[in-house]
């Protein structure tokens, strides 16, 4: 008998660099990944801390699929990330994370992705670290649609699980939180325009367990080879926090919240 002939990986670049055709099939896939190891002294959110060295080693594995359909291309995102902290040096400190799994049609995304708050701002500048001063929640089961007029113009709309049910507040003034079986769900809204030198987004998120919200909004720009960005935020009530104003490091942090790069 003939042998059958031999089909060979195919390039897919229609959903961007990376994508290959998986063997038989019309659908593209991509996969990729990190691996990361941090040594740490003492400890930077803690004054005058004297811990003494920490290490820890994080792997990440990204799964990208996409394929054409009559609505459009239908794609799929996987991230999943394990974490080992170096301090208990055991064997048995792995931590695993499911950090995304979506699917993104037309517009919509559904499944589980950063909150569509913190996204539509593009986070806090493209760095290791922008914790200190949160600026808004990351992994959440949502139903989001992003609208992108191909002029500038964009806007979302999301409905976000809501998850927990705030009861009271701790001695710093944090919301504490409780499982709960109702039906709440958490709203955010934004508009954002770009040009090629600027843009401009603003976004705004509410708690319905908290039944308080934030509103945040960021300015870019483009000057020569530089790039810089402003983004404030007001929370509704600054005395605690909620999903859209998580606090800092030490508590809420009050009415405003600003940050730059």
């Amino acid at each position: 008998a003939e042998p059958e002939p031999m089909e060979y990986v195919r390039v897919c670049d229609a959903y961007g660099t990376g994508y290959f055709y998986i063997p038989g099939t019309e659908t593209c896939l991509k996969v990729g990944g990190r691996v990361r190891f941090d040594v740490q002294a003492a400890n930077s959110y803690v004054a005058n801390s004297d811990l003494g060295w920490r290490t820890k080693s994080r792997a990440e594995i990204y799964l990208d699929s996409a394929s054409d359909t009559e609505y459009g291309p239908l794609k799929t995102q996987i991230v999943t990330r394990f974490d080992f902290d170096g301090t208990y040096n055991d064997g048995v400190h792995t931590t695993t994370s499911l950090i995304a799994a979506n699917i993104q049609l037309a517009g919509f995304t559904v499944g589980l992705a950063d909150s569509a708050y913190t996204v539509f701002t593009n986070y806090a500048g493209d760095i290791i670290n922008d914790d200190v001063i949160s600026y808004g929640g990351f992994e959440v089961n949502q139903i989001t649609y992003n609208y992108d007029g191909g002029n500038g113009f964009k806007a979302v709309v999301s409905v976000e699980d809501a998850r927990l049910a705030r009861n009271g507040t701790d001695v710093w003034g944090n919301a504490r939180y409780v499982d709960d079986d109702n039906y709440k769900v958490n709203v955010v809204g934004g508009l954002g325009y770009s040009t090629g030198a600027f843009g401009f987004s603003v976004v705004g998120g509410y708690d319905s367990h908290a039944e308080e919200g934030a509103i945040k909004a960021r300015l870019d720009g483009t000057f020569g080879n530089i790039t810089a960005f402003l983004m404030g935020a007001w929370s509704t009530d600054g005395d605690t926090t909620n999903a859209f104003a998580p606090g800092d490091t030490y508590g809420p942090w009050g009415d405003w919240a600003v940050w730059g790069g």
